[in-house]
């Protein structure tokens, strides 16, 4: 759970914030819980509607409903990439996103929300949340090739 708080968030701190809170309130909650369902779901939904709450009181959260046209992502190398290297990657790159971006793709890629549920949780429209996941994708995938040259 901590990692999905560290998702949602920019630093440690305010990931222990949310975990701590997500954790509170699954205490008061408990009697809610239906035994026949996946405990560890429903603490994850919990985490994820507290690191959203989270996110939208305490950081500049912006959305922006645009509707640009995304240029085609590069073709894949066809080399196999160090996958545990990757992830690290990519995790310093998600906390380099604008909060918009980086919610709705962690949301989308990560916890595995359409764009339909997304829109319903951050009372956006499903194609914004699609138009935030596209500049995301695009912007890890500059962010990645900055990266690459610079190495």
């Amino acid at each position: 759970m901590y990692a999905i708080c560290l998702r949602y968030t920019r630093c440690e701190d305010d990931a222990k914030d949310v975990l701590q809170e997500a954790f509170i309130k699954v205490f008061v909650s408990r009697e809610q819980y239906d035994p026949a369902l996946s405990i560890g779901a429903w603490i994850k939904t919990i985490t994820i509607h507290t690191a959203l709450s989270y996110i939208k009181k305490n950081y500049r959260f912006v959305l922006h409903a645009d509707e640009m046209v995304f240029d085609e992502l590069m073709p894949e190398s066809s080399e196999e990439p160090d996958m545990e290297q990757l992830r690290r990657r990519l995790l310093v790159i998600l906390g380099k996103l604008p909060d918009g971006y980086r919610t709705v793709f962690n949301l989308y890629t990560l916890d595995n929300l359409t764009h339909k549920e997304i829109a319903g949780y951050l009372d956006i429209s499903e194609s914004t949340s699609k138009t935030q996941y596209l500049k995301a994708r695009k912007m890890i995938q500059q962010l990645l090739e900055t990266e690459k040259i610079e190495e």
